[in-house]
Formats: C-alpha cells, structure tokens, sequence
C-alpha cells in the first residue's frame, strides 16, 4: 500500500508497483492508510515523509507498535533525511526494505521490491504489551543475595585470527517466581537506592568463579561499573578479597566505563579510575560515541579498549556513511593506543566489513551469544582448536 498526500505521486507509484506484477492500494491520509491497513492484510508500504497532519515520522512510530510488514521510505527532502528515518525506524524495531528518493526512478523501485518477502498475518503483533513488573527494593536485595540476579557472559573474538580472548559479563534476574526481568527493570533501581555495589560485587564473584575454572590463562572478563561504585571505598577491598578468591590477577578484570551520562568527570572518579590502572586493571570506554563526553573521557583517562556501539554497526552493510564514521572512530581509537572492539555484529558481511574497517575485535550474535556460565564451558569445548586447545571461532 501507498501513503502519498499527492494524487499524482500516488497514482504514478501504485502503476510502478502493478508494472513489477504487484497489486497495490494506495492512502491519501494517515487516518485512511491505517483503515485500510487494519482491514485488509499488506506485505509491503510505501510511506511518504512529508504529509499534513499526521506525518511520515508519527506513521512510522505507530507501525513499530503494531505491524511487521516491510516498509519503504520516500521523500524529496535528501538521502541524508532519508537515512537518518530509517536507521530511527529500524532502531524502533521496524522493517525497513529500503529507502525512495524522488524524484521518483522506477529501476530503483524495482530493485527494492525485488528484496521483499512475503510475510504472514499470524506475524503481525499484538497490541499492548502487559506493563512492567513493579519491583520493590526489598525484591532485589533478596535477588541479589540469592544470586537469581545471575552473570551472562558473550564472548570477545579477535577478528585477525577468530581466538575468543575474553568475555563480557552481564546481569540477568532470571526470577523463579517472575520469568526473566531485563536489566533495564533492575538496574536503574539499583541504582536509585543504593545497591549498586552489591549487584556490581555480585556479577564480579560469578564471573571470576567462572574464569578461574577455566584452564586458558590467558582469558579475561569484562564487568560494567558504574562510576559511583569505582568511588565506593569498599569497593577495592572487595576487589583486591575477590581475587585473591578466585587466584585471578589484575589482568584478567576488565572494566567497562559506560559513556552515556553526564558530560562531566569528577575528581575522585578520575582518581579511582587511575588507581583501577595503576592496579594493573585495563579500562574500557563502553557505547562510545552515545554519550556527550567521548573526547573528553579520551583525553582524561588512559582506556585500554574502545567499544563502538552497536547502534553504528547496524547498517555498515548498507550505509556509506556507517563504514565512514566507524573507520574514524578506528582512527580515533588507534591514536590514543587503543585496542579497538565493534559490538552488535548480526551477520558474517558486518564481520567482514568491520575487519576491513580496521576493527580489532568483535563480540554479537553472530558470533555468540550471551549465555549462562553453565553453558560456556560446554561452548568452549565445541569451540576449541584441536593444534591448540584454544577456543577459536571460524570467520568467514
């Protein structure tokens, strides 16, 4: 179906569409595009940007809650603009086949339509989904003390020579009572009352536990600390006690800086993080490039990896300007002596490209994805080399 406030745009895209053996509808309004939309079952939509009223952008929004059908963007307002609505729409979850600058061409057209696939009613989703759980504090202290809030880890691969080198931990509550509650439900209430500590204590016990079982030494783990638990003073005693636990060195505790935040870094947080360092600790600059501190963090603090976040890699196949900015921010990261890590990757291409792009290392789906610590050793084993007996993934 068409969305189009123009009627000879409408007409012209609809006989484009029946010219490549399509049958096609069209909608002048929002409110006639959805009517129709909701009584008759579509594959595919074509959406114009710019309309009165009810705009591309607030159609688009509404189709995220609703429907899987593909979705085809067009406008005259720029490839940039058009871009830019795509990877919004596809971070909110919408299946975008493309995009349709006009003036119209119908080869370009053509060449979209012949990506799309067909896609069944029964996939269309169901509206609204139940609120969130609410969580009492005293749920997750008791969570916490029981370990349901449980440690994930994904592995790191090197992208020269595909050896998992390390791990990256990550905190599930996996509920008996309440199924699986996402850290987004959890952590911001561990923060806001002053658990942070514990649940960051907690995911560090697991994961050394795990990495001490392990017989590769040469393996390490990398936990996200939040920058007010850095400045906690009992939190190195509690580092240095857990080490000596599990019989794990500095070397093998990453910690991970999240950059999104405030713009600012404080002194004592500059100075727990440079004692971290000092300790033989390395230190991550997390979800680079999503935050208002990037430069400023760089400059201040001697991180040892930048991690760039996956919101850049999701269309490095597709986006010119993807591939450029993530070749930068290789540069970038290479200038300060950093080793550089590209979350996200979903596909053996993105693997490519983020080799070619001069990316170091790698961690998503494609590779591995996060599991529980009673899975990885059965994961390591299927992953091993047989001349080395180390974990190694084959890249592709």
């Amino acid at each position: 179906m068409v969305l189009d406030d123009e009627a000879a745009v409408r007409e012209t895209l609809c006989a484009m569409v029946r010219s490549c053996g399509l049958s096609a509808k069209c909608a002048a309004t929002a409110e006639q595009f959805f009517e129709t939309l909701h009584a008759t079952h579509f594959d595919l939509v074509i959406i114009d940007l710019q309309m009165p009223g009810c705009d591309g952008l607030e159609v688009i929004s509404r189709l995220a809650q609703t429907e899987t059908c593909q979705v085809i963007i067009t406008s005259g307002s720029g490839k940039r603009i058009l871009k830019s609505v795509q990877l919004s729409a596809e971070a909110s979850g919408v299946n975008v086949l493309g995009i349709l600058p006009k003036p119209l061409r119908r080869q370009h057209l053509k060449d979209l339509l012949s990506c799309a696939e067909p896609c069944k009613k029964s996939a269309q989703r169901e509206t609204p989904p139940e609120p969130d759980l609410k969580i009492c504090i005293d749920m997750l202290r008791d969570a916490i003390a029981k370990r349901e809030i449980t440690c994930f880890l994904q592995p790191k691969v090197r992208l020269g020579d595909g050896k998992v080198y390390g791990f990256e931990a990550l905190a599930r509550w996996l509920s008996p009572e309440h199924g699986v509650i996402p850290p987004d439900q959890f952590v911001p209430l561990a923060s806001e009352n002053g658990l942070e500590l514990d649940l960051t204590l907690s995911i560090l016990d697991q994961s050394m536990e795990c990495l001490g079982s392990l017989s590769d030494t040469s393996l390490s783990v990398a936990v996200n600390i939040p920058l007010r638990v850095c400045t906690d003073p009992r939190f190195d005693k509690a580092l240095t006690a857990l080490l000596d636990v599990h019989g794990l060195l500095p070397k093998h505790i990453m910690f991970e800086v999240t950059e999104a935040g405030p713009s600012g870094i404080d002194h004592a947080e500059l100075n727990a993080l440079l004692r971290l360092r000092l300790k033989g600790h390395r230190l991550s600059i997390d979800d680079f490039g999503t935050g208002a501190s990037s430069l400023e963090r760089l400059i201040r603090i001697p991180f040892d990896e930048l991690k760039i976040d996956r919101l850049f890699v999701r269309n490095i196949d597709k986006s010119r300007d993807a591939r450029s900015l993530i070749r930068n921010l290789v540069q970038m990261g290479k200038l300060f002596g950093m080793t550089v890590t590209i979350e996200g990757v979903e596909t053996p291409t993105s693997i490519l490209i983020s080799r070619k792009l001069g990316c170091d290392n790698a961690q998503g789906y494609v590779l591995a994805r996060p599991m529980p610590i009673s899975k990885l050793q059965d994961w390591m084993l299927e992953n091993r080399a047989p001349e080395t007996h180390q974990c190694k993934l084959q890249l592709h």
